[in-house]
């Protein structure tokens, strides 16, 4: 290890690094950064990517063929790099990815989903579902549609189990919000930095209707209650507010 250039002494490595350390990841970045930036020097038209142990290569083109040029230049300097220091990159679970300007239906991304992209010794075809990234479901026309499907399903999943759980135990409404925050509401506008757009009035309609029915679990209240009510007595924030503070500016 060199330190502000100094040198350490060698020392003996006579075990590996616990299954789930957090070492392993930060060594790993540690080992490879420099390795992203020098490819990106080999490879100008293309991205570095890098979260913990994620590497990805992001490319911009004119066509389908111009990107898979671009981005199949990546992963071989890296994994040519890796091979030289007895590294091995599982390349099995790479997913390319394909964004386009073209709206409409998904008859316009098909002829371009044929295409393939060499990573080692495997062609992987674009993911023509959309694809999970640090927890975000990017679809080929970042509508973000199906990240917010998602997240309400597992949203209304949670509040239906907990609300179960509730009514069978009787717990008592402060300890119900504690668990519904954390739990339900932090999960349907999960990523909503990235999608919420003030003109889709109806995403937010939906997270507020969700919103409402946690309240009435917190305060076992009547469906006829107003939303104003609901929102105030249960300590909950209104859709409108959760999205305009978590939204673009």
């Amino acid at each position: 290890m060199i330190i502000d250039g100094n040198a350490m002494h060698r020392l003996p490595v006579e075990a590996g690094v616990p299954q789930g350390s957090p070492v392993s990841p930060i060594m790993f970045v540690i080992y490879t950064s420099g390795r992203i930036r020098r490819v990106e020097d080999y490879v100008s038209e293309a991205e570095g990517l890098s979260f913990v142990d994620n590497l990805g290569w992001e490319a911009t083109g004119s066509d389908v063929n111009h990107v898979v040029s671009i981005l199949e230049r990546c992963p071989a300097k890296i994994i040519e790099w890796a091979s030289r220091r007895g590294l091995l990159f599982d390349t099995a679970t790479t997913q390319p990815v394909l964004f386009t300007y073209s709206l409409g239906h998904r008859r316009h991304l098909r002829p371009k989903l044929t295409a393939k992209i060499r990573v080692g010794n495997m062609s992987i075809r674009f993911n023509p579902q959309a694809t999970c990234w640090l927890g975000v479901w990017l679809d080929g026309h970042l509508t973000f549609q199906e990240h917010d499907n998602r997240c309400m399903r597992n949203a209304r999943a949670a509040e239906a189990g907990l609300r179960t759980l509730t009514k069978t135990y009787s717990v008592v409404p402060r300890s119900v919000r504690a668990v519904q925050v954390p739990c339900v509401q932090a999960v349907a506008p999960y990523g909503s930095d990235l999608w919420w757009d003030p003109r889709r009035v109806g995403r937010r309609d939906d997270l507020q209707l969700h919103l409402n029915r946690q309240a009435r679990s917190i305060l076992d209240a009547l469906p006829t209650t107003p939303r104003g009510a609901l929102m105030r007595e249960s300590g909950l924030t209104p859709a409108p507010v959760t999205l305009g503070s978590n939204g673009p500016a």
